[in-house]
């Protein structure tokens, strides 16, 4: 499972949080785009566009609206076979907000509550993933 995100400092530790929950419920195994070697010259959107092949599911988590993972959120709009697998999780209330729950991203791209959901904070996030990936 691929996990999108700002990797800036702030939000990598979040996102760490939740490749652990998810690594810790069996059968997913979750990664970051920046934990595959990087090369010299690397074109950042092929590498993007072969972790999102080969993964089963992508999770976008939206907690602002500035860095390269908007730029993959741009890719994964655009590209049936990535929306299809694709859930974006956003924070309640961050710039980019009203644009996935009510304005231009929501329809035809995401439904709430099946691939689009919001958060308050890391607890909640949490709480939401185990809901859709474990068995209980």
């Amino acid at each position: 499972m691929l996990i999108c995100g700002s990797y800036i400092e702030d939000n990598l530790a979040k996102l760490r949080e939740i490749r652990n929950v998810i690594n810790n419920i069996e059968n997913y195994l979750a990664f970051f785009e920046n934990q595959f070697r990087t090369t010299h010259n690397e074109n950042l959107v092929y590498k993007f566009d072969l972790l999102a092949k080969i993964s089963d599911d992508i999770l976008m988590i939206i907690e602002h609206d500035k860095g390269g993972h908007m730029i993959e959120m741009g890719i994964l709009i655009s590209s049936k076979e990535f929306l299809l697998k694709t859930k974006v999780f956003v924070l309640k209330d961050a710039s980019i907000t009203q644009m996935l729950t009510s304005g231009g991203l929501l329809s035809p791209f995401f439904t709430q509550g099946k691939n689009l959901f919001c958060f308050q904070d890391v607890d909640e996030l949490k709480s939401i993933i185990l809901g859709i990936y474990s068995d209980f």
